[in-house]
């Protein structure tokens, strides 16, 4: 094995496009059904990130995730 050096971390890649894109698409009122509680938090955190409220209510064993504002 060798050593590297001044090699710079690449930026990490996100899939934040597809829930931005998302949440631009939403109206107040309007919800969606994810999968899995993952989805739910990036979903989540794409609405407050673009300065909106939400909230999210557990549907079997999924989730619903509403646009408040």
């Amino acid at each position: 094995m060798r050593i590297d050096k001044n090699i710079p971390v690449p930026r990490k890649q996100v899939k934040k496009a597809i829930w931005a894109t998302l949440v631009d698409n939403m109206d107040v009122g309007d919800s969606v059904l994810v999968n899995n509680i993952a989805e739910r938090a990036a979903l989540t955190n794409a609405i407050k990130a673009q300065g909106y409220e939400a909230t999210t209510r557990k549907e079997d064993d999924k989730f619903r995730v509403w646009r408040l504002s």
